[in-house]
């Protein structure tokens, strides 16, 4: 069958969209051909990584469309950021780029793409017989290139995935007037005119359907997954320089947004046991991989001398932290109905996970509530405290968790294929 998969954050760039991105594809390529139509990223971009695209399928054809010379200017640039030390900042231009991407994100960055691709794909589409578009937000603009290529050949089946709302979503329902009207249309226009869509969560699943009253039959429930292949290969290699071996070994690999995820509590609680448990404190080696967009957080962790703040790295080098941790660390978010997905990454490791909810509906209540492998709490300082030191405990008594198999992705990509199959 051959397969038009349209998604803005491709495997060759490293954020948490990318990497589903990268599982879909190559569950998708098995039996498949398969296209991807997706950004040409800047090289130089933060977010590009040549070494995540190696693990993308040698079988997928690959069309990269420029995003336009003021997506290239807007992109955060590369540079090497001093280990463990907050970033200097000389001057606002930081600031003043950032005010002027969020007004021109209408829905987002890559909406002059969206339309560029969509040309590109409508030619592509009369020289490939292909049998089904299937196009991943988030970002919004892949559902819009998608939307106009199937506006342009509606005979073509399109399949669209939701890991996050659209209009719903915290940072874009406040918005000005204007994109809010934006944000809105094309998210009708998705909804609308796909075939069937796939969701994350089913609180997300359930407030589409009621909103655009959906046959629910065309609605599928379908999470991520982790690679076991890849898993078992990286624990027979050694491990990273700074897990060390007489501690225990604390890891968090992903974005800090301020405006969704908040760490203070835990940081209060690191504080207190500095003052309360010095012994405990020093038997700590807590990592924090990835951007921290609120720089009295970064300089809160980096002020505590067992905690090491540092840039993002590959997935792979991720992942090889993950599996030699002791513990996990997990944020919910706050107001949003979006799981962060390295929650399945981590379903595939032998660590306990520390899951602090963002909120009280926080959607990962019902996924980690009662699992064997997580200990979830509300963000207040006490509940981390207790759940913390239960859970160094086992570490210390040398108990361990085990993976969670039906998080697998062989046992996901058969639900995958049965919903394009029909």
């Amino acid at each position: 069958m051959q397969i038009l998969f349209i998604a803005c954050y491709s495997p060759f760039i490293n954020n948490s969209a990318a990497i589903e991105t990268l599982q879909y594809l190559n569950q998708l390529s098995n039996d498949n051909e398969v296209h991807l139509l997706t950004v040409d990223f800047p090289k130089n971009s933060i977010y590009y990584d040549e070494n995540h695209a190696r693990l993308m399928s040698g079988n997928i054809k690959v069309h990269a469309i420029s995003g336009g010379k003021l997506l290239e200017i807007l992109m955060p640039k590369a540079a090497k950021i001093p280990v463990n030390q907050p970033e200097r900042k000389f001057f606002n231009l930081t600031k003043v780029l950032k005010k002027l991407k969020k007004v021109l994100e209408l829905p987002d960055m890559y909406i002059y793409w969206a339309f560029k691709a969509a040309r590109y794909g409508k030619k592509l589409c009369h020289e490939i017989d292909f049998k089904v578009i299937f196009s991943m937000h988030e970002p919004p603009s892949s559902h819009i290139c998608a939307y106009l290529i199937k506006k342009k050949h509606p005979t073509l089946s399109w399949v669209s995935y939701w890991s996050d709302p659209w209009f719903k979503d915290p940072g874009r329902i406040n918005s000005y007037y204007l994109k809010k009207k934006v944000n809105q249309y094309f998210e009708e226009k998705a909804v609308r005119n796909s075939d069937k869509l796939i969701f994350v969560t089913d609180i997300n699943r359930r407030d589409f359907i009621d909103t655009y009253e959906l046959v629910p039959d065309t609605c599928f429930l379908l999470t991520r997954g982790y690679d076991k292949v890849v898993y078992d290969r990286l624990r027979k290699e050694n491990k990273p320089d700074l897990i060390e071996n007489n501690k225990i070994n604390i890891i968090y690999a992903g974005e800090i947004f301020h405006q969704l995820r908040n760490s203070n509590p835990f940081i209060d609680v690191i504080e207190e046991l500095k003052k309360e448990r010095n012994d405990l404190y020093e038997k700590l080696n807590i990592l924090f991989f990835g951007n921290i967009d609120d720089d009295n957080v970064k300089k809160r962790l980096i002020s505590n001398e067992i905690i090491k703040v540092l840039p993002r790295i590959t997935f792979g080098e991720a992942l090889k932290y993950l599996l030699n941790s002791d513990i996990l660390l997990l944020f919910g978010n706050k107001n949003s109905k979006q799981i962060p997905a390295k929650i399945y990454d981590y379903f595939g490791t032998n660590s306990w996970i520390l899951v602090i909810y963002g909120d009280k509906n926080d959607p990962l209540i019902p996924l980690t509530k009662g699992h064997y492998k997580c200990y979830g709490v509300n963000n207040e300082s006490i509940a981390i405290k207790n759940a913390l030191l239960e859970l160094i405990t086992r570490v210390k008594a040398g108990k361990h968790s085990k993976e969670d198999s039906s998080y697998e992705w062989g046992n996901i990509g058969d639900r995958l294929f049965k919903i394009l199959g029909d």
